[in-house]
């Protein structure tokens, strides 16, 4: 450091999550383990619905894409469409920790994919202050692995839109598979995901996750990302 030089100043991370199983908040329990090791001062705001909804009625609002899945899933100039005109479901959550996100230099935002951002995370969208100018980098984990088109785009598409209408933007995502699907009755979802997990990528599914090489990979070149955008901006010496 030269002489007169103020010291490189550690930015204020607020990490907001939902989690429903348990998943989303284990990777968000360690993003935060990592970025302080790195330097970074991290709150943490863990988002609770005032009444959990019981899983059979949860997909009701996501019925009306259903039947337009295959086209959602072959023909972009639809998937554009879709994502200028659906309806993003909310639900209620109880009164924020942190309701006014001004004072913090990077957002970290988790969420559950339920087709699109679960209901909790999009209801503090829509109430918390002071995201306007705010750098946002999110965080997701569903069962499958990383479909470009089913798992990513119809996810993170939406969320950027959303960050936008808000006047944050959306500064880089990570995508990690849960292993876990709550639906059938027998585990039927889980057992297609591994399916396609094998079929498209040939990798079974466990090493998309947290406990896999590839989750824990994504992981690290997720953090790794953040820590050099502020080494860069002058705010976070760069821990390599």
């Amino acid at each position: 450091m030269t002489q007169g030089t103020a010291p490189a100043r550690s930015p204020r991370i607020l990490i907001v999550h939902y989690s429903r199983s348990g998943h989303t908040a284990r990777l968000a329990r360690l993003l935060a383990d990592e970025l302080v090791k790195r330097g970074a001062t991290v709150d943490c705001e863990t988002l609770v619905a005032e009444r959990e909804w019981n899983k059979w009625l949860l997909p009701l609002p996501l019925l009306p894409l259903l039947p337009l899945l295959p086209l959602y899933l072959l023909w972009p100039a639809f998937r554009r469409v879709w994502h200028r005109v659906y309806w993003q479901p909310q639900q209620a959550i109880r009164p924020l920790r942190i309701s006014d996100v001004a004072g913090y230099d990077q957002i970290l935002l988790g969420t559950p994919k339920w087709l699109y951002i679960a209901y909790p995370v999009a209801r503090w969208l829509a109430t918390v202050q002071g995201l306007a100018g705010k750098p946002v980098a999110a965080f997701a984990t569903f069962c499958g692995p990383p479909l470009q088109v089913f798992e990513i785009e119809m996810l993170f598409q939406p969320l950027a839109a959303r960050l936008d209408r808000c006047g944050a933007r959306l500064l880089g995502q990570l995508a990690v598979s849960s292993d876990f699907h709550p639906y059938f009755f027998y585990g039927e979802m889980r057992a297609l995901f591994r399916c396609l997990s094998r079929r498209c990528f040939g990798r079974p599914l466990k090493d998309f996750t947290l406990d896999g090489p590839l989750g824990a990979a994504a992981v690290a070149d997720f953090c790794a990302a953040l820590s050099t955008a502020w080494a860069s901006s002058g705010n976070l010496p760069d821990q390599g």
